[in-house]
This record gives C-alpha cells, sequence and structure tokens, in this order.
C-alpha cells in the first residue's frame, strides 16, 4: 500500500496527542530525532504492512522508531492516532491492537526465616513458639539446629579410642592344613613340596601346591590349573607347578651369583691396574 507523509494538518492533530514540544537545535551530543519523523516511520510501517528491516534509511534508526512505537502502543496514544488519521481518510495495512491492562500482581506466600536457610529447622518457628503450644508439643517440635565445630570437637575428644581389631581372613585366603595322606616329595634343592588336590564344585578336583624349606612355608600356589575329574590329576598338575617354581627360583639365584661374580673380577681388575 502506498504512504505519503504527514501533511501539516496531520501533523498539528497528532502532535496533540503525542504532545512533544519541538527539537531545540544547536544541542551538544548526538541531535534528537524529530518526533514528526518518528511518526511518520510508525505510519509508514502501519500503511505498507512491512517488517521493520525494510523500513527506509532517511527514517531515524529502527531500534529508536520501535521504541516510541512500543511506547505508543502500550499508553494507548496510537491507537487513537489511527482512529484520528482514519477519520481524515487515511487507510492502513496494519491497525494496532488495544493496549491490554496489566494484571493485578499475584499475592506471594508469606516466606519463614527458616525456609530460606533449609536444614536449619525443621518446622517454622511459629508452630512451636506459640503459646498456645503445649510443652510436650513444644519439645517435640523444637527446631534442630546444626552441629557446630565445636560441638564436633568436644563429642570426638569425649569419644572412647576404638580398638581396631583385625580384618578377618577370608576362607580363599587362610592357609590350607597338609591333608594326612598328603605325602610330601622332596627336591634335590632342598625343597619339600606338598601336591594337594581340593574339590570344587561339580564333583572336580583342582591343584594346591604348598613348598616348604628348612620347616618353614616359602610358597603357595591357590587353587591352580583347570580343574580335573579325578584328585591325582590335579595332584600331578600341583606337583609341576612346584618344581617349575623352584627351577625359576634357582635360575633367579644362579643369575644373581654370575652378576656378583662379573662385579667381583671388575673391581679386582681395575685394583689390579692402578
Amino acid at each position: 500500500m502506498f504512504f505519503s507523509e504527514l501533511s501539516n494538518e496531520e501533523w498539528v492533530m497528532v502532535s496533540a496527542l503525542i504532545g512533544e514540544s519541538e527539537v531545540r537545535e544547536h544541542r551538544r551530543g548526538r541531535p534528537r530525532a524529530h518526533p514528526r519523523t518518528i511518526v511518520n516511520a510508525v505510519l509508514w510501517i502501519l500503511t505498507t504492512g512491512d517488517t521493520w528491516s525494510r523500513l527506509p534509511s532517511h527514517y531515524p534508526t529502527v531500534p529508536t522508531c520501535r521504541r516510541r512505537f512500543v511506547e505508543w502502543q502500550m499508553n494507548g496514544t496510537l491507537i487513537e492516532m489511527v482512529k484520528l488519521l482514519a477519520a481524515a481518510g487515511r487507510s492502513f495495512a496494519y491497525v494496532p491492537r488495544q493496549p491490554v491492562a496489566e494484571a493485578p500482581p499475584r499475592p506471594q506466600p508469606p516466606v519463614y526465616d527458616c525456609d530460606r536457610l533449609r536444614g536449619v529447622f525443621w518446622q517454622n518457628p511459629e508452630s512451636w513458639q506459640s503459646p498456645d503450644a503445649s510443652p510436650f508439643n513444644r519439645a517435640a517440635s523444637a527446631p534442630r539446629r546444626l552441629p557446630e565445630a565445636r560441638d564436633v570437637a568436644q563429642a570426638s575428644a569425649s569419644a572412647p579410642e576404638r580398638v581396631r581389631l583385625p580384618r578377618p581372613v577370608r576362607a580363599c585366603e587362610a592357609p590350607l592344613p597338609f591333608e594326612p595322606a598328603c605325602a610330601p616329595v622332596s627336591d634335590a634343592r632342598g625343597y619339600s613340596i606338598y601336591p594337594i588336590a581340593r574339590p570344587v564344585s561339580g564333583s572336580m578336583f583342582r591343584g594346591w601346591a604348598e613348598i616348604v624349606k628348612d620347616g618353614q612355608r616359602v610358597e603357595r600356589s591357590g587353587l591352580i590349573g583347570p580343574r580335573f575329574a579325578a584328585a591325582e590329576e590335579a595332584r600331578t598338575y600341583a606337583l609341576e607347578w612346584a618344581k617349575r617354581w623352584i627351577a625359576a627360583q634357582a635360575t633367579r639365584g644362579e643369575v644373581v651369583l654370575t652378576a656378583i661374580d662379573a662385579c667381583t673380577e671388575a673391581s679386582v681388575a681395575v685394583e689390579l691396574g692402578t
């Protein structure tokens, strides 16, 4: 829809509605937009029906015009302006709605001090500080305060020292006694091997090896190997495992002795060389 700016007669009628004085010239700072140009920009939007992004550049900035548009719409000036100009012969593509009266504020429930400190009181003070409250109810509904640092320190000082009991040993960690029917197998290096067959679920057996030297146990394997249907097979597997462990210990000892001999020979050579 084509838009034509306000004539002088129309501006006289509209200026009485907005009640704004003329802009004074020669003032410091950014010059204020003339009210007539802002009215023309608002009427351009109402007449053409276009968006604010398409407002022509010769009008003031969009934020300025839109702020006044919202202000006039909220106080009812805009709808009165449209009615006055429509009676004078103008037509509009968009007619602003009537200003809606703001709803009265909803009453807020009273907020007690204890509600702001969650966890300090279980009940409101009015429930246990009222004069009508019986002694029983007053004691039952007494506020529960949080413990202070001095209360914690005093309780810790008066508490008896706890005696720490030894941790119970689980059944799988307890040393298994040598079975009476389990005869030790002697080793050439001075070890005694006790191969044991332990029953497990499904009527099966697993091996267990105890290695003793000089009357003291030096190694205990625990349950090792797969499950066997016969106890003798489980004992044989435990015996082979113990022999491999003894061989590994002997090999480790030989490597240590070889390293010690090498270091000794090197130190002797250095002393002779000096």
